[in-house]
């Protein structure tokens, strides 16, 4: 019987595991890379993050340029609706995209002339969309009605949801909260931080983005610009927009109610 001697064996075996650790480097990388590259005519860009606009849209520096980006396929509840999560979202985002951390970003092949970047976004190898999914921190958004990965971003939503994970452990209180400022609504009171205005109730017709009557369209008077421009529920700056009638702010039923005053439709 022959004998194999040892410093045989040592080399064979490691021979194997540098053997096995390539291609375990190898299957890893080409699986990223799929990912990332699933449709050719799209480009991946590095890009630094700079401002924090809310849990979902970041502001980055893209090609010296100062970017707007929405992480596509994703929505979070307003601060006004749940501010335990909304807090917590922002939160989470705020640590994984601190200020100068590098970022890389992918338009969705379906959505590449939306004038805001609807993008999938990775950090450190990970894709973000996904981890705020994970963890509970979104839901997904029917805006875009369609995107590459809706279906699996639907699957990691089912699965946060069936472990009760942050946005789905209080969405019984998000619920409720929404009876209650239903409730509010037809007794003809405003909910939120809207300025409570007179309502007439000979009116029975509903106002855009709302669900009765109350006008949630926001009309700021820009007293330094001089610039009039109205913003609806979903810009991105809406939240921050504040009424102050004293400015000449108003609040607006309808876009075509705000045109013909004179207001002109916000670009963000």
């Amino acid at each position: 019987m022959k004998i194999i001697s040892p410093t045989i064996l040592v080399l064979f075996t490691i021979i194997c595991l540098n053997a096995c650790s390539q291609d375990n480097g190898k299957s890893a990388s080409t699986n990223f890379d799929s990912l990332i590259t699933n449709n050719s005519e799209n480009t991946i860009q590095t890009a630094i993050v700079d401002t924090i606009i809310d849990p979902i849209t970041i502001q980055v520096k893209l090609d010296n340029q100062q970017t707007i980006i929405k992480l596509i396929g994703l929505t979070t509840p307003g601060f006004d609706v749940n501010p335990e999560i909304y807090d917590s979202a922002l939160k989470f985002t705020k640590f994984h995209l601190h200020k100068n951390k590098e970022v890389r970003l992918l338009r969705d092949r379906y959505n590449m002339s939306e004038a805001i970047q609807l993008s999938y976004l990775f950090v450190d190898g990970e894709m973000y969309n996904k981890l705020m999914l994970t963890s509970g921190y979104a839901i997904v958004s029917n805006t875009p009605d369609q995107f590459e990965y809706k279906e699996e971003f639907q699957s990691i939503e089912q699965e946060a949801q069936d472990s009760s994970l942050g946005y789905w452990q209080n969405s019984m209180s998000i619920t409720n909260r929404q009876q209650i400022e239903d409730k509010k609504f037809n007794q003809k009171e405003p909910a939120g931080t809207l300025p409570k205005i007179n309502i007439t109730n000979s009116s029975n017709q509903k106002c855009d983005y709302a669900q009765n009557n109350t006008p949630v369209i926001k009309a700021n008077n820009d007293k330094k610009t001089g610039d009039k421009n109205y913003y609806l529920p979903n810009s991105i700056f809406y939240k921050t927009i504040e009424i102050r009638e004293e400015d000449g702010d108003k609040l607006f039923c309808s876009e075509i109610e705000a045109q013909n005053s004179g207001w002109v439709k916000s670009k963000h």
